[in-house]
């Protein structure tokens, strides 16, 4: 699926997010459950496709994701300590022959943690799980601002 496709289909449901679930925004709800708010409209637009959050698999194997980024950029530890990640929120055919659509990462304006760890998750998506398009979205939170959620940044064609 192209961008000029997609494009529409992405904005539609942050709009959604934002009109169906400003009370999730103005109580700075955790990303999570943005994140599933925001999979539950993105599925109803793309029924061909299942949209996941968090999905914590690679392909049919039993493993966690191992992007090879620096430590500190994993967002999780399994019971080991060995570092892995888990995309915010994906668009992709399960299994191992995929094809992978979409893999984003969710920020919250109230979150403090700098944004180049999600950025180098999102290009090692499309680099070693060749997902065609990697979003940053930012959701607007912060007390005394309206309620938001957009396209931060587009990688991919």
């Amino acid at each position: 699926m192209e961008r000029a496709e997609l494009l529409p289909i992405i904005e539609a449901a942050l709009q959604r997010l934002v009109d169906d679930d400003r009370h999730l925004l103005l109580q700075d709800i955790s990303e999570r459950c943005l994140a599933a708010r925001l999979a539950c409209y993105l599925q109803q637009q793309l029924p061909a496709w299942s949209v996941d959050v968090e999905y914590n698999r690679d392909g049919y194997m039993r493993t966690p994701k191992r992007l090879g980024l620096e430590e500190m950029c994993a967002n999780r530890r399994d019971r080991d300590g060995r570092a892995y990640v888990l995309p915010d929120l994906i668009v992709h055919q399960r299994g191992d022959a995929g094809p992978n659509l979409v893999a984003m990462e969710l920020k919250k304006t109230t979150n403090p943690t700098p944004r180049n760890c999600d950025i180098a998750r999102v290009h090692a998506y499309r680099e070693q799980y060749h997902y065609r398009h990697g979003l940053i979205i930012e959701l607007e939170t912060r007390q005394g601002q309206p309620p938001d959620a957009r396209i931060r940044e587009w990688f991919g064609p």
